[in-house]
């Protein structure tokens, strides 16, 4: 079974020592308890619970899932967790701004719990403060009450105090200030208490934290993990495959050389050419006797109509024209369903829109442009970690397509704007 856990895992493959602290974990909430052996090594650190190993490469900005049991692994990306949690975070604004503009007599959870909760800022830092109660330090954003950690505890250094709060953020949340003010401290406490609201409240209790020297994690134990169907198997054949590999895949699929622009088969070749930009971001370009006999078809008519409608009305009948042509495109069908997919989105028709994008890929896994919008799809599903591994796919196989710009935009800013992830 594939595990994907909602923040932790990844590994290295240099085979150095590193200096690192290892830390037992006892974390409770709602009354369920969850036991963590932890390493925080210089530049990746690992989380060992009953499910398996989860270890963060930050030099990579690479995860891994370990199967300790099956001695399999999956690897993700770690822009995926903050992505998430910033794209939440949005979502979260726009519905408070909503409720206030309406002003129903609803309790919405406050902003400041919210990034307690998510470990990112909704719109910056607030005026925190502090306040000693017996052997406890309380802290407070804006005047709400979000953690307390103990005042005894274990020194360590600057690297361990980071890689420890970095534990936190994608272990179990905290507030960014609130977190950067620990991290300074350079102690890792006894005890420590995420306040969250409606008995959600987070219970740590950290034992056991030894200096050490830990060997970087290399994957010859283990085998990529290889799902038999279904979207993993798309992101884990291209995940698994070597740059040869690539290669012989991207010369079993070449962009359609045909010039055949009679009737019979027109559809066929302008939807080759069409493949041939989603794979590669080619433009297509027509001889002016093309263009002639484009403009004269019947069924690119058609096919021009239904992947831009004029109307949000019209997008179904586009749907319909679009099943309709695969009888005419007997050798690239499987294109017209990545138009059909992407219409079927913009109908809320998720779960046909995904399948189709299966379909599509399956026939060519090269088509970069179809993993973009799969991506596009899972985010918008909040399948953050799939979204980001159907995003890898595709820019492994499709390096130099522009329609990853936006993507690499996105991680560019969740970089600037939440370092302390990585």
């Amino acid at each position: 079974m594939r595990l994907i856990f909602s923040a932790l895992m990844v590994l290295a493959m240099t085979p150095q020592v590193q200096a690192a602290v290892t830390l037992h974990v006892s974390s409770t909430q709602q009354d369920r308890t969850s036991q963590m052996d932890v390493t925080l090594a210089d530049s990746y650190l690992s989380v060992d619970t009953a499910k398996g190993r989860l270890v963060y490469d930050f030099a990579a900005r690479r995860r891994y899932a370990i199967n300790t049991a099956t001695k399999e692994y999956a690897e993700y990306s770690l822009f995926d967790t903050v992505g998430f949690r910033v794209v939440e975070m949005h979502n979260r604004d726009v519905l408070r701004g909503a409720v206030a503009a309406i002003k129903v007599d609803t309790v919405l959870t406050t902003k400041q719990v919210q990034e307690n909760e998510l470990s990112v800022f909704s719109a910056g830092p607030g005026v925190a403060e502090e306040k000693t109660e017996g052997e406890q330090r309380v802290f407070y954003v804006d005047g709400v009450k979000l953690a307390a950690w103990s005042t005894a505890g274990v020194k360590v250094s600057a690297t361990d105090a980071a890689q420890f709060t970095r534990f936190m953020r994608y272990a179990r949340g905290g507030h960014p200030q609130l977190l950067e003010r620990l991290a300074k401290g350079g102690v890792i406490p006894e005890n420590l208490t995420l306040f969250l609201n409606e008995g959600r409240d987070i219970k740590l209790v950290f034992t056991q934290v030894q200096n050490t020297k830990s060997p970087a994690y290399d994957l010859k134990s283990y085998q990529r993990e290889i799902s038999k169907d279904g979207v993993d198997a798309l992101f884990d054949r291209i995940a698994a495959a070597t740059p040869q590999q690539l290669d012989a895949l991207r010369a079993e699929h070449p962009c359609d050389a045909s010039e055949d622009f009679s009737d019979a088969q027109i559809l066929d070749t302008m939807l080759g050419k069409m493949e041939c930009m989603l794979s590669t971001g080619r433009q297509v370009t027509l001889t002016t006797e093309q263009k002639q006999a484009a403009a004269t078809s019947s069924s690119l008519s058609l096919l021009f109509a239904a992947i831009n409608p004029g109307k949000d009305g019209q997008m179904a009948d586009g749907v319909k024209t679009l099943v309709a042509l695969r009888q005419q495109a007997p050798r690239k069908a499987y294109v017209l369903k990545v138009f059909e997919a992407n219409n079927r989105l913009r109908l809320k028709q998720a779960k046909e829109a995904k399948s189709l994008f299966i379909e599509a890929l399956q026939a060519n896994p090269m088509l970069g442009g179809a993993y973009k919008d799969l991506g596009d799809l899972l985010l918008m599903q909040y399948d953050s970690a799939r979204a980001w591994r159907s995003w890898d796919a595709g820019r492994r196989v499709s390096p130099a397509l522009p329609n990853f710009e936006a993507v690499n935009k996105f991680e560019a800013d969740l970089l600037a704007k939440n370092p302390q992830f990585f």
